[in-house]
């Protein structure tokens, strides 16, 4: 359980010389433990930090949990396993360090968005735990895709300037978390109670500094082409999630919030598919 020992009016308020390091690391802690279900050491806040101004963090958690899925994929491999159980291996183990995290948003936006009639109800049945027709069909497609695109991508014959083909997971992964920025920093929250509301509205450079970073993994990682692909693909993702959250709930949700980093994924991936294609050709 997080303790907070000072509080302010501010949640940016600057840290006072001798904390700036730390509040990094809890900026860091506070990410980590919202992204992830990996134990992480117990910490008291001592500073300013919040889930807001820790959005610089979300991609450099975004790359560790992509991390996971390329460590599952290449020891698959090693194994001599198919690639099409390897890719389902390495969705699965991502999945599971985030707890289904955005998957279960995706599902719950939906459901809300397709079986709601009025921004109330589609609310309410956002909050309902249990998962209907349209949150069904959109998990099911949303894991075929992922999986099938990453292996039409892997087929292309296309590979990242470093680490392998692993890499896409990292890189994905990490621009997943960035895309988040949009509907943080575009939008206002819907509810006064729960975690978007907990979550203050991030300053428009730190969200900056956080794509910034996603953009230098996958530049190191994909090489400058590569990068613009998912870039664009990411950010066109999660601004379309923005815009149907917007016209439909009024403001952002975590449930928009899922299904902007989920389909931002398939989108990037979708796009390296297309990018892969059009090298191959050359």
């Amino acid at each position: 359980m997080l303790n907070r020992t000072e509080t302010s009016g501010d949640h940016y308020a600057r840290a006072i010389p001798q904390t700036p390091l730390r509040r990094v690391g809890e900026e860091f802690l506070l990410a980590w433990t919202l992204l992830t279900r990996i134990p992480a050491p117990g910490f008291r806040l001592q500073t300013q930090a919040n889930l807001g101004s820790a959005f610089w963090a979300y991609p450099a958690i975004g790359a560790a949990v992509g991390a996971i899925g390329a460590a599952v994929y290449v020891i698959s491999i090693e194994l001599g396993l198919g690639m099409l159980s390897t890719f389902v291996m390495a969705l699965a183990a991502m999945a599971l360090a985030t707890g289904a995290f955005h998957e279960d948003g995706l599902g719950d936006f939906m459901d809300g968005i397709g079986g709601g009639r009025t921004r109330e109800r589609k609310l309410e049945i956002m909050r309902d735990s249990r998962l209907g027709t349209y949150g069904v069909l959109a998990l099911v497609t949303f894991v075929l895709l992922s999986t099938t695109l990453l292996f039409e991508l892997k087929n292309t014959g296309w590979q990242p300037a470093f680490g392998g083909f692993a890499a896409v997971f990292i890189c994905v992964g990490t621009f997943q978390r960035a895309a988040l920025g949009l509907p943080l920093v575009l939008l206002k929250p819907v509810r006064s109670d729960g975690l978007t509301a907990d979550t203050p509205q991030p300053r428009y450079r730190i969200v900056a500094l956080g794509i910034l970073i996603a953009t230098l993994i996958s530049f190191l990682l994909l090489g400058p082409a590569a990068t613009a692909v998912v870039f664009g693909a990411s950010m066109l993702a999660a601004l379309g999630v923005t815009w149907l959250a917007w016209r439909q709930l009024g403001g952002r949700t975590g449930d928009a919030l899922g299904a902007a980093a989920s389909l931002a994924g398939v989108v990037s991936v979708a796009a390296l598919v297309v990018f892969g294609n059009a090298q191959s050709g050359l």
